[in-house]
C-alpha cells in the first residue's frame, strides 16, 4: 500500500510539474530574444534536477519499503511481446530515417516541420551546441517520466481504481504534464501517452518505453536544431 512519500510523490507530478513547466514557458515567450537562449538553457537544467530527484525520491521509496522493482515494470523478460517491440522499434526506425531524408529535401516538408515546431520553438535547441545539452534532457524524459508516469503513477492509482482506469488517469496526468504545449500539446502528448502505456503493456517492461520516448525527443531536437542552423521553412518573398 502507498506510504506518506508516495502521496508526496503524487502531489510533486500531479502538480509541481506541470505548472513549473508551464510558468517557465510563459517566461520564455515572453522574454526578449536576447535573453531567450540563456533562460532556455536554465529552464532545461531545472527540468533535469527536477526529473532525476523525483525520479530518485522514488527508487528511494521501493528501496526503504522493499518494493519489488517488477511492481514498477523495472524488469526486461525475453517475451514474445517484447520481441513484437523491438521488431516495431526498428521498422518506426527505418521509416523515421527515410523522412527525415526526404525533410531535407523537400522545402514544403520543412515549412511543415516549422509549422509543427511553432508551440515549442523557443524551448528547442538552436544550435550544434545547444543540442547536447538538449540530448541530456531528452534521455532524461525518456528514462524519468517512464518511471514517473507510466511505472509508479501507474502502480500507485491501481490501489484505487480498477488497473484499465489507472492506466486512463495515468495517460490523461500525461497529457495535462504537458499543459505548456497549449490544447493540442495536451491531445497529442495524451496521445504518445497512450502508445507508451501500449508499450508498457504489450513488452511487460519500462526500458522499451523509455528508449522509444528518448529516441522521439531527440529525433524532434535534431529537427529543431537542423531548422534553425539550416533555416528550414523560412518563406522568402518572391
Amino acid at each position: 500500500m502507498p506510504v506518506r512519500l508516495d502521496h508526496v510523490l503524487v502531489a510533486l507530478i500531479l502538480f509541481v510539474l506541470p505548472l513549473r513547466a508551464w510558468w517557465g514557458m510563459r517566461a520564455l515567450n515572453a522574454a526578449p530574444a536576447e535573453n531567450v537562449p540563456g533562460l532556455r538553457r536554465r529552464l532545461w537544467a531545472r527540468a533535469l534536477a527536477t526529473q532525476w530527484l523525483i525520479t530518485a525520491l522514488i527508487g528511494y521509496v521501493w528501496w526503504s519499503e522493499h518494493r519489488s522493482p517488477v511492481s514498477l515494470s523495472l524488469v526486461l523478460r525475453p517475451t514474445m511481446g517484447l520481441v513484437g517491440v523491438l521488431v516495431g522499434l526498428v521498422t518506426i526506425v527505418s521509416l523515421v530515417v527515410r523522412q527525415r531524408a526526404r525533410i531535407a529535401q523537400e522545402p514544403e516538408l520543412q515549412v511543415s516541420v516549422r509549422e509543427q515546431l511553432a508551440s515549442v520553438s523557443r524551448l528547442m535547441p538552436h544550435s550544434d551546441a545547444e543540442f547536447a545539452g538538449f540530448a541530456a534532457l531528452a534521455v532524461t524524459a525518456g528514462v524519468c517520466e517512464e518511471v514517473m508516469f507510466r511505472g509508479f503513477l501507474t502502480w500507485y492509482l491501481a490501489h484505487f481504481l480498477p488497473l484499465p482506469a489507472a492506466a486512463a488517469v495515468q495517460i490523461a496526468v500525461f497529457g495535462l504534464a504537458h499543459l505548456y504545449q497549449g490544447r493540442s500539446g495536451i491531445l497529442k502528448t495524451g496521445l504518445v501517452g497512450a502508445f507508451f502505456t501500449g508499450l508498457v503493456w504489450v513488452s511487460g517492461s519500462l526500458f522499451p518505453a523509455m528508449l522509444i520516448h528518448a529516441l522521439m525527443d531527440l529525433h524532434a531536437g535534431d529537427l529543431a536544431r537542423r531548422m534553425h542552423v539550416q533555416g528550414w521553412g523560412v518563406r522568402t518573398p518572391r
